[in-house]
């Protein structure tokens, strides 16, 4: 199939290649704007126990959890200023009107909103919209704030959503402004002439505008998150030129064996041809994993992935055949340095493929050593999410974020709100009075459960004001409650009791986000009331079921993805041994990238180096998506290997033989691919966002691993130790299995 495409790309190859010219010509206007229709965020689902509850405390009581915070100051004036509260006041009095805010809560309503350390107050106001619709509104009350004398700082959950989306799509820019010249440096080197290190560059270019246009149109119908794009589009940049690589490669290789033009861009074809669409394969079994979760930012991933991944390939596959069909020998022209590939004297592969192959269990066991070490950390591995942190301090929203934490003690302590709902609101009998004596018993008996449970500093509701109180107590206290005086027991009663509902705020000294925070909210759901529900909401909650969610499911999809591409390379190669050789690799390859990931950024080693706050946790979804990344990314590599041994095991039964050969033809290659790989990846760790950074480092280093250490030196060892067992297949499954070399 193979061979009768590529003479058909041979024949056409001018109505291939304006076809091409249209293509990325159409496309083009549409790349820069593929974040147009992205969304922010993208980790919750409507379906989660935490969003369920969120609604119900904006229907029951009012109470919104999406808040723009303003942060106001003055160098002189004390915040109880005269003159300090009109400004506030005059400032945010605008607000009032636009039915998007459903509160505005100052420092004179609530006092612990002033700074004891400056001049300095929390303003909020709540909001009745969604987070997608709240960075749109952002720019509204920009423009409506007037901060007059004061100095102004606006940040909350909006305003970082915003600035996450611009620093996004800047640390794009900048990551592909680095990696395409210095991957084209990479490609010089590995083919010695500027006509060969352009073509792949440009060719995988061309792949990656056309895969991101077609992002573009698919997010004006799918909810697509912005943290996808960079993903997308480093995976489509190192993909597309790996692929246009390798058929430069192979097309270069036949020509030196004296074939022409034509016979050289079929050979390449039918042989390189096979390994990149199985590559392909490979890659987007892993990733087309990400679709089947239920959390938008990695389903965007999944789908964003496959439309450049397609991209990369029908680019390397139809345009550069058809420009190599054009070019022919000037492919070569306008050497600069040594042509490696076709002088094997030169080159460390001869050299290092022999040494491997006479001294395998010395390479075998000191390098796997290293692997397991290398994975090590990944044992203590605590997933959590991030906060604004991951936001470089040259943002006003982190800035502001930063002003709340250090000076109001802002998202240090968990605030977990916790609605007990008895009756339906509309219920006019007494009993869903949330002051009826029994009412009082039930909520007592849930406050103080709530209390008891470990991690727990403070339960404030109509039931925890005083621990000296019984239920009797409160049953006298709260007979008129319309009648009570004192200011702050008012202001629970006003904002924690609705017909039918009572809202609990437990509090906790342990970091919002981290796990134990986690298992806080797991002990309140294990709660199980006399009768009426529960509804357990806030940040900490909904990460909860974020990782609750995710991990439910990883187990499977990590063995589904295992299983399937076993199959696929059993089909390729024809062999029981070497799939799980290579399946087996790829595990502890993804192993050590997770191992450098808590080493770095859980632990904060080399935080000053890399200009980033230590997370104390690693990103929930930051494992699973680079376990779908690199999984396909190694296996592209044990491909481009393996395909070499097979052709050369297929002409001379030589087991030995064949790996050195096929190591020596391959290793130039690969390392090639691997280093523009890392380079691309690594220009992503110049990114501000944080989490950005990590899957740069983590794919980097997880490629220099599996390059330098996997495929250099572990899997030729192995293949040189299990000899002929390396090509053993059961006469029963050769006679099921498809012949896979009839798409040559």
């Amino acid at each position: 199939m193979l061979t009768v495409t590529g003479e058909l790309i041979v024949r056409r190859k001018y109505l291939v290649l304006s076809a091409w010219v249209v293509i990325v010509l159409v496309g083009a206007p549409f790349f820069p704007r593929a974040a147009e229709f992205l969304k922010p965020g993208g980790f919750s689902n409507e379906s989660f126990p935490s969003v369920q509850a969120r609604q119900l405390l904006q229907e029951r009581l009012e109470l919104s959890s999406l808040t723009i915070d303003f942060v106001f100051s003055h160098p002189e004036w004390s915040v109880f200023d005269p003159r300090f509260t009109v400004a506030v006041d005059e400032a945010v009095e605008g607000l009032a009107d636009y039915p998007e805010v459903a509160s505005i809560i100052t420092h004179l309503d609530d006092p612990s909103r002033a700074s004891s350390q400056s001049n300095t107050v929390h303003v909020s106001a709540g909001l009745t919209i969604e987070l997608e619709e709240s960075v749109e509104f952002i720019e509204v009350v920009s423009d409506v704030v007037d901060p007059g004398p004061l100095e102004l700082i606006i940040t909350g959950g909006p305003a970082l959503y915003r600035d996450i989306s611009l620093a996004s799509e800047r640390d794009l820019r900048r990551g592909e402004t680095v990696a395409f010249p210095i991957a084209t440096i990479a490609l010089l080197i590995v083919f010695g002439t500027l006509v060969a290190a352009v073509l792949p560059a440009a060719v995988g270019g061309g792949g990656v505008l056309v895969g991101v246009a077609i992002v573009f149109f698919m997010s004006q119908g799918v909810d697509m998150s912005v943290f996808a794009l960079n993903i997308v589009s480093l995976l489509g940049i190192g993909i597309g030129i790996d692929y246009s690589l390798f058929y430069t490669s192979r097309f270069q290789e036949e020509l030196r064996t004296g074939k022409s033009v034509d016979e050289a861009v079929i050979g390449a074809h039918s042989r390189a041809g096979k390994a990149i669409l199985f590559s392909a394969v490979t890659s987007l079994i892993g990733l087309l994993s990400l679709v089947t979760f239920d959390v938008m930012m990695l389903r965007s991933v999944g789908i964003g992935a496959v439309a450049v991944i397609f991209a990369a390939l029908l680019a390397a596959l139809t345009l550069m055949p058809a420009i190599l069909a054009i070019l022919g020998e000037r492919v070569n022209r306008f050497r600069v340095l040594p042509n490696w590939a076709a002088n094997p004297r030169i080159s460390i592969w001869l050299p290092l493929s022999n040494w491997v192959m006479k001294r395998p269990w010395l390479v075998l066991v000191p390098t796997s050593t290293v692997l397991v070490l290398l994975a090590v950390p990944a044992l203590s591995m605590r997933l959590g999410t991030v906060d604004a942190t991951i936001l470089p301090d040259s943002l006003e929203s982190r800035q502001g974020f930063d002003v709340l934490r250090d000076e109001l003690g802002f998202a240090l302590q968990t605030v977990i709100p916790v609605v007990y709902t008895f009756a339906d609101p509309s219920d006019e009998s007494s009993s869903a009075d949330p002051f009826q004596a029994e009412n009082i018993r039930k909520a007592y008996d849930i406050g103080h459960a709530l209390e008891r449970l470990e991690g727990v500093t403070n339960v404030s509701s109509i039931v925890n004001v005083d621990r000296t109180l019984g239920t009797e107590q409160y049953i006298i206290l709260y007979t008129h409650p319309d009648s009570i005086t004192d200011v702050a027991l008012k202001r629970i009663v006003e904002e924690s009791v609705r017909p039918g509902a009572v809202m609990y705020l437990v509090q906790s000294d342990f970091h919002p986000f981290w796990p134990e925070t986690r298992q806080l909210v797991t002990d309140i759901r294990a709660l199980i009331p006399a009768q009426g529900e529960l509804h357990v909401g806030g940040g900490p909650s909904e990460i909860t079921d974020i990782i609750n969610t995710l991990y439910g499911k990883f187990p499977y999809i990590v063995a589904a993805v295992l299983i399937v591409t076993y199959v696929s390379l059993l089909f390729l190669f024809r062999s029981v041994i070497l799939p799980l050789k290579a399946v087996i690799l790829n595990v502890l390859s993804i192993l050590a990238s997770y191992g450098a990931l808590v080493f770095v950024f859980q632990e904060g080693n080399l935080s000053g180096v890399l200009n980033f706050q230590a997370m104390g946790v690693i990103e929930a979804t930051l494992p699973i998506l680079l376990f779908a990344i690199i999984f396909g990314l190694s296996m592209d590599y044990e491909i481009f290997l393996l395909s070499r041994v097979s052709e050369a095991y297929d002409r001379t039964g030589d087991n030995v033989a064949s790996v050195a050969e096929g190591l020596q033809r391959s290793g130039l290659i690969i390392t090639g691919a691997a280093s523009i790989l890392i380079i691309v990846a690594s220009s992503f760790v110049l990114a501000d966002v944080v989490v950005v950074k990590a899957i740069g480092l983590g794919l980097a280093i997880a490629v220099f691993v599996d390059v330098t250490l996997v495929r250099a030196l572990v899997a030729p060892a192995i293949m040189r130790i299990a000899g002929p067992w390396n090509w053993w297949l059961p006469g029963w499954l050769d006679r099921v299995l498809p012949e896979v070399k009839r798409l040559d």
